[in-house]
């Protein structure tokens, strides 16, 4: 019964957690692993580190020596000036930003210009390579023996090693040439400067490396002063440039003010012509009109409420008695008073008498006498409120005219008082500028710096060892990361498989089991040989773990017919087919093995006496010209039968493809599978021939060899790939010819490396 291929998840739970190794999708860093690979490139490691060790040394060897001086500087020093002029050239407490900035000043190129002129470094020969004379150094003695070639020579001369070639010669004048030494001079003299501020201080220290003491503590020194006439200069220049600009500024300020007051008094006349009076006047005016306006407008108000009140009495035939202004009326009085005594008189009379009559006609007549005379009463009060209204119209316009007038002179005084200020400010800065100007004159001539040298530099007695130390460190360092570069270059650039979790891991097969090898160019032969007098082996004790693992492959229905196969030949594939099916013999079972390599038969180098009997094979057996008692043969020392296809048998018009395919050879599997226990096809490569595909549909179970560190990784995915193209039932891989010394030293788990771990277990 065929066996399913593997699933993905399958194929992932194959892959045993210990053995899973490092990858660049998120695994975990194995330690041991990466020990491992360093312990088995010590050697390209300890070469490399020879090898970057001898350069390093060589590369001393041609140091000249170097001294270091040293010098302190103290920075902002609290001096008091003569006079005080902050705003021109302010000194800020020490931070670290002003230690910097004098750091910047110290490395700036104007300093190192100072320095070069000096000391006149342009005519020291380490300033200048026209001045020094021609060393021979071992590479040129090496050079005279061994030439080298152009390109070789140039990295060696760019690496210092070898010394550089002259510049070819130019035709230019005295000081062109002095002028470019000294530019060259100023350009390498920072290369050699050191500048440390010390922490916590104030103060900085210089230092200066070169190839003699004098030199070193000469610049350090130069540096030092040069930065203090520097800094002097500096202010100096400030100084000078502050006074420059405050005169400029003075001048213009004077003028500005002379201008200001001008103005000023010109505003003035011109204000006093046009006014006629000043604003005080205008003032007291605008009061006076004010006044007289508030109490027109009351006495028109109160003159409107009696006129109100007589005329509404006067419409509604009110008792003219009751109202004061009425009453006061001596007309109405008198009027009021005869009413009363006619009434009086009347009253004796009855009604309709003609005394009584003739009163109430009489009565009468009074009321409208009365009337009349409040209605002049009234009149009179209109007159007297229209006055009073005109009046406060008058004192109204008046009042409009003087606040306008007020408003005007008030804006011209506005201007006058704008132009005071100004006049004001541009004089008072004048003043400030004038006293600053005379300031700066006097600063001039009192200029200090701000640091001192608190200890100079002396030549150093001895020179410095810690480059040579530091340059051998690096280099050793450097080959150690080199070698451990080219070992993982090298472990990257392997395609091969030296470890069953390789295999799992690319494949997602679980391998099955390992074959060790016998050793080198040892046939299969030797090698059955060796694994019947050796029974309890590494490689019988492998191969019973192979047969125990495709046993357990499928528990329920264990494979009665097993193909072994592989992508390339030489891989052992023939050579385990005999083994496992001697293992099956030796456990009572009885095994069969069927050579289906019809173009170049292995098997048959194993029975060479049988192999060279003019006897049919298996050729034979399926043309029906030999039957199968007559083809099989049987070990006499294993009882093992094997249907092996005989070197006299291929023809040139043979189709192995046809063959494996037809009728008869799929009948002469079944009758296999019916009389043995197993049945092992050794199938050819699968990426040589169609071969391994045709005879897949007749195995229930594949078994796919994979040599150890030799067969390409390509080779075994791609022979995976054509077996999974026809639903081959693919049980697992194997890897044969393990070299179980070297696998013990690449590998650090699994069955393999214990077992090449402890042989002791095992009798060769």
């Amino acid at each position: 019964m065929k066996q399913d291929i593997p699933s993905d998840s399958h194929r992932q739970a194959a892959v045993r957690p210990d053995m899973q190794i490092a990858n660049d999708d998120g695994a975990e860093l194995d330690i041991r692993a990466i020990l491992g690979k360093l312990w088995r490139g010590k050697w390209i490691i300890a070469v490399s580190v020879l090898i970057a060790s001898a350069l390093g040394f060589l590369l001393v060897a041609q140091m000249q020596p170097r001294y270091l001086a040293t010098a302190k500087v103290m920075f902002n020093l609290d001096s008091r000036n003569v006079v005080n002029i902050e705003d021109l050239v302010v000194s800020s407490g020490v931070t670290e930003n002003t230690i910097q900035n004098q750091v910047e000043i110290l490395k700036s190129r104007s300093l190192a210009d100072r320095v070069v002129a000096r000391l006149s470094l342009e005519q020291n020969a380490e300033f200048n390579a026209t001045l020094r004379e021609p060393a021979e150094t071992l590479a040129d003695k090496l050079g005279a023996i061994i030439p080298l070639p152009p390109a070789v020579g140039d990295v060696l001369r760019d690496l210092g090693v070898i010394a550089p070639l002259p510049p070819p010669a130019a035709e230019i004048d005295l000081e062109e040439r002095l002028a470019l030494e000294r530019q060259r001079a100023a350009e390498q003299l920072p290369s050699g400067l050191s500048l440390v501020p010390v922490r916590g201080t104030r103060v900085m220290e210089i230092s200066y490396v070169s190839g003699s003491p004098t030199t070193s503590a000469d610049i350090v020194n130069a540096y030092a002063e040069q930065y203090i006439v520097d800094q002097l200069d500096a202010k100096l220049e400030a100084s000078r440039a502050a006074a420059t600009w405050l005169g400029e500024r003075v001048e213009e300020l004077r003028v500005k003010v002379k201008a200001a007051e001008e103005a000023i008094e010109t505003e003035r006349a011109r204000l006093a012509r046009n006014a006629g009076q000043g604003v005080e006047i205008t003032q007291q005016q605008l009061e006076a009109s004010g006044a007289a306006l508030t109490l027109a407008r009351s006495e028109a108000r109160s003159a409107q409420v009696v006129y109100d009140r007589l005329s509404q009495a006067l419409a509604e035939n009110q008792d003219l008695a009751v109202i004061p202004e009425f009453r006061a009326s001596q007309v109405i009085t008198g009027l009021r008073t005869e009413e009363a005594e006619i009434a009086a008189s009347a009253a004796r009379f009855s009604a309709g008498h003609p005394q009584r009559v003739l009163a109430e006609s009489r009565i009468a007549e009074l009321l409208d006498g009365m009337r009349e005379e409040a209605a002049k009463i009234v009149a009179t009060v209109t007159g007297d409120l229209e006055a009073k209204r005109k009046r406060e119209a008058e004192l109204a316009g008046e009042v409009r005219a003087l606040e306008d007038k007020m408003f005007e002179q008030t804006q011209e005084q506005v201007q006058v008082r704008q132009l005071e200020r100004e006049a004001q400010a541009s004089r008072t800065l004048y003043e400030t500028f004038l006293a600053r100007l005379e300031e700066a004159g006097t600063a001039i001539d009192l200029q200090v710096a701000d640091a001192r040298i608190l200890s100079a530099a002396e030549p150093p007695a001895l020179p410095l060892a810690q480059g040579k130390q530091r340059l051998m460190m690096a280099a050793v360092a450097l080959g150690a990361i080199c070698g451990i570069g080219l070992l993982f270059l090298l472990e990257k650039l392997n395609n091969t498989f030296r470890s069953p979790a390789e295999v799992e891991a690319m494949t997602g097969i679980p391998v099955l089991g390992t074959i060790p090898a016998m050793g080198r160019r040892v046939g299969i032969a030797a090698v059955a040989k060796y694994f019947r007098d050796k029974p309890k082996s590494s490689l019988a004790e492998a191969v019973r773990s192979l047969r125990t693992s495709i046993l357990f492959s499928n528990i329920d229905n264990p494979p009665r017919v097993l193909m072994l196969t592989s992508s390339i030949p030489g891989e052992a594939k023939s050579t385990t087919s005999i083994l496992l099916a001697t293992t099956s013999r030796q456990m009572g079972k009885t095994a069969i093995v069927v050579d289906c390599d019809l173009r170049l038969p292995t098997i048959a180098k194993l029975f060479v006496e049988e192999a060279a009997r003019p006897s049919p094979g298996l050729l034979s057996l399926l043309e029906g010209t030999a039957t199968f008692e007559e083809t099989v043969f049987r070990d006499p020392i294993t009882g093992l039968d094997v249907l092996m296809t005989k070197p006299s048998e291929p023809r040139s018009t043979l189709n192995a493809a046809d063959i494996l395919a037809s009728n008869r050879f799929r009948d002469l599997i079944a009758s296999l599978r019916a009389k043995y226990d197993l049945v092992i096809l050794d199938s050819p490569p699968t990426l040589v021939v169609a071969d391994a595909r045709i005879l897949s549909r007749f195995a229930d179970a594949i078994i796919y060899a994979v040599r150890w560190d030799q067969t390409p990784r390509d080779a075994v995915v791609e022979g995976l790939k054509e077996l999974r193209g026809v639903n081959a039932p693919i049980a697992g891989t194997v890897l044969t010819v393990v070299n179980e010394k070297r696998a013990r030293r690449l590998a650090y788990g699994g069955y393999a490396y214990y077992r090449g771990r402890y042989r002791e277990y095992y009798v060769s």
